[in-house]
């Protein structure tokens, strides 16, 4: 049937089919197999599922430990403006050996699980829930890895990086990337770069945290300088996933200031964003700033605080209208509208386990074996 229907034609209806459907089409015939299959068309599928979400249609994926059952819990939750709930469980086919897994990032449809919660590391998974497919990465055993995971724009090519802090103080981190092409650790291409700007490594003096998002064909992190001006501030550092190159950029002195564990890094309605909390019992609050215009220092603006004294723990992500999902301290998972409405998920679970982020199925580890 596929040779009565012009290639671009039966492409463009292709990606627009339900990737159950899609999948399906496989078995059709070794043409289609091999279209779907192939970068160019997992290029256009992404895309387009992009353009969806974009307009508005969009569901909801989120993990949390079940402290009942004792079991890891990956759900999607599709959205609406009633927010009538509809609930589907996915199962991963792995298991944490302590609990559940810390998610590293999700970007693309594919989730980043690192089993470093409670212990240390000795492999991340690389997951993408809407075609179930899994791919397991050895992680070479140091005492002090920090890890950053990512979509490369161009390829489509999961990576993930590792940087080492070694004993001695002296010597810069050391980073490695991993690409799931090539399945195995090297230096970046911006190591072997001799410039002057800081794209080769990171400098020593730089310590990143946990706190990462990847935006824009780029990973961030929350990181501290314990060099400038002698005494700690805050900034961003990036990982360039084409470039594959380091870079920095400064926060507005209202957050450059507080302390590296007051702040975490997001993304909110497409724009990189800084969430600032206040603790203090009684007082417990966050607020959100945003970069209205990626990489302008100057474009940076606070949107607004949400103030919950003696019921914050921490905010968790964004629905795609802005409203914020935050952990309460009774262990609740709930989200705050504009009006500052709190509404309930109904979901009750492990704080540090939450995870929240925009659901999206995408075509990527499909020629990969599942491990």
């Amino acid at each position: 049937m596929s040779d009565y229907f012009p290639r671009d034609l039966q492409l463009q209806i292709l990606k627009r089919l339900p990737l159950n459907s899609l999948l399906k089409s496989r078995t059709v015939c070794k043409y289609w197999n091999s279209l779907i299959t192939s970068n160019d068309f997992i290029s256009a599928h992404l895309k387009f599922t992009q353009s969806i979400i974009h307009n508005g249609t969009q569901s909801l994926f989120i993990r949390y430990f079940d402290r009942t059952h004792k079991i890891e819990q990956y759900i999607t939750l599709k959205y609406d403006e009633t927010f009538g709930s509809h609930f589907s469980n996915i199962e991963l086919q792995h298991a944490s050996k302590t609990g559940y897994f810390r998610v590293v990032g999700y970007c693309d449809g594919v989730v980043c699980l690192s089993d470093d919660l409670f212990d240390s590391m000795h492999m991340v998974i690389l997951w993408n829930p809407s075609i179930r497919k899994s791919v397991r990465v050895s992680i070479p055993n140091y005492e002090q890895t920090w890890l950053g995971f990512g979509v490369c724009p161009i390829t489509h090519d999961p990576k993930v990086i590792r940087i080492m802090y070694l004993n001695d103080s002296s010597i810069p981190p050391l980073a490695e990337v991993l690409s799931v092409t090539s399945s195995a650790w090297r230096k970046p291409f911006g190591s072997n770069h001799n410039h002057n700007h800081n794209h080769n490594h990171l400098r020593k003096a730089i310590r990143i945290s946990w706190s990462q998002v990847c935006f824009n064909g780029v990973i961030h992190w929350v990181a501290c300088d314990k060099q400038i001006e002698e005494r700690i501030r805050c900034l961003i550092v990036s990982f360039d996933l084409v470039r594959e190159a380091f870079d920095e950029m400064p926060l507005p002195d209202d957050l450059s200031c507080q302390h590296i564990s007051n702040l975490s890094i997001s993304n909110r309605k497409g724009d990189l964003t800084m969430l600032e909390y206040d603790m203090e019992k009684g007082k417990e609050c966050c607020g959100v700033w945003v970069m209205k215009e990626y990489g302008v220092m100057g474009s940076w603006r606070k949107l607004y605080f949400i103030r919950l004294p003696g019921m914050l723990r921490k905010a968790v992500g964004f629905r795609m209208n802005g409203d914020m999902v935050l952990a309460l301290k009774n262990h609740e998972l709930v989200f705050v509208d504009f009006a500052g409405n709190v509404k309930s998920f109904g979901i009750y679970a492990n704080i540090r386990s939450f995870f929240v982020g925009s659901y999206m199925e995408s075509l990527i580890l499909i020629n990969q074996m599942d491990q």
